[in-house]
């Protein structure tokens, strides 16, 4: 007996539904909004990121992708882009801040071997890091040292000290054009008095007030403000070591910032020196005789409460 013959209905409602699942997946892979919201768990995973990406940066780690999608998602991983988007509107309304991607690394920092990796698993699109950071949204009238002091993470002056360090040397690097030879990092150091050591992270702390200067700088490279690159040559040259400017350094201080720093060295802006730095940094210089600001326009905020996208400058 010839198997029984399905019904055009049935056949139509199957394609239906086969279309209407179709439907519900969007063009970039996430999951359907109804499923991934069920008993607000979109909401939750938003929360969640947030107090991931805060945690991360407390600790000066970048927040990766795959670390999101293991500690947030979970099973949910094709609704990243959801959640990262009601992360940073959240971060952003509510904190001030957003997360920005850290550039990827320099080719011409890279080993040998990892360049030959990079070329194996290089495609049509652009390479990204998959690693953010946060940076402030706030406008430049908010971000002056007497409303946004340095936080307490050990002490208020130590992460100041901190702070000044490392921005000195992303300066220096930059302005050096982009590379320092080791014997070069440490006669700049030994100028600033940090040749064997640098205030520690508590300085008031009795029993450390300091660290050694390779510590700090260990620190440095490992939380990405610096890279330190050894070429393989003879034992103990140290001219084989350069210094350069770290992912995170990149963002965090940009060339404004470090035209601020060389301005207060200086004691303020002349004519020459603007001149100097537009050269230098590919920057627009300051009128001298001016406020000493550059005016930029300025957009209306969003009107539910997000103030949107910011310049990459977390000070």
């Amino acid at each position: 007996m010839p198997p029984p013959r399905r019904r055009p209905q049935d056949v139509d409602d199957e394609e239906d539904d086969s279309q209407q699942i179709i439907d519900d997946v969007d063009e970039d892979g996430d999951e359907p909004m109804e499923d991934a919201d069920s008993g607000g768990e979109m909401s939750s995973m938003i929360k969640n990121l947030v107090r991931y990406a805060l945690a991360c940066e407390f600790s000066r780690t970048p927040i990766r992708r795959d670390g999101i999608r293991e500690k947030v998602l979970g099973p949910r991983g094709r609704s990243f882009k959801k959640v990262f988007a009601g992360a940073q509107k959240q971060l952003r309304a509510t904190f001030g801040m957003e997360m920005v991607e850290l550039p990827t690394k320099d080719r011409s920092l890279m080993t040998t071997e990892q360049k030959r990796k990079a070329a194996k698993s290089q495609s049509q699109k652009e390479p990204t890091s998959n690693a953010y950071i946060l940076v402030s949204v706030l406008p430049t009238a908010y971000t002056t040292p007497d409303i946004i002091t340095p936080s307490k993470v050990q002490s208020a002056d130590g992460e100041a000290a901190y702070i000044g360090l490392y921005t000195t040397i992303i300066a220096i690097i930059t302005l050096s054009g982009g590379e320092l030879s080791e014997p070069r990092l440490r006669r700049y150091l030994t100028r600033l008095n940090a040749a064997e050591n640098m205030p520690s992270m508590n300085p008031h702390d009795a029993t450390s007030p300091s660290e050694k200067t390779d510590i700090v700088l260990q620190r440095m490279v490992k939380q990405g403000y610096l890279v330190k690159v050894t070429e393989s040559r003879s034992a103990g040259d140290d001219e084989g070591t350069t210094w350069h400017v770290g992912p995170r350094g990149k963002v965090e201080v940009d060339n404004e910032a470090i035209a601020n720093v060389v301005r207060a060295v200086y004691g303020g802006s002349t004519e020459e020196l603007e001149k100097k730095l537009e050269t230098s940094l590919k920057i627009k210089g300051r009128n001298p005789g001016g406020d000493g600001e550059i005016e930029e326009e300025v957009e209306d905020a969003p009107p539910d409460g997000d103030p949107g996208p910011s310049n990459p400058r977390s000070f």
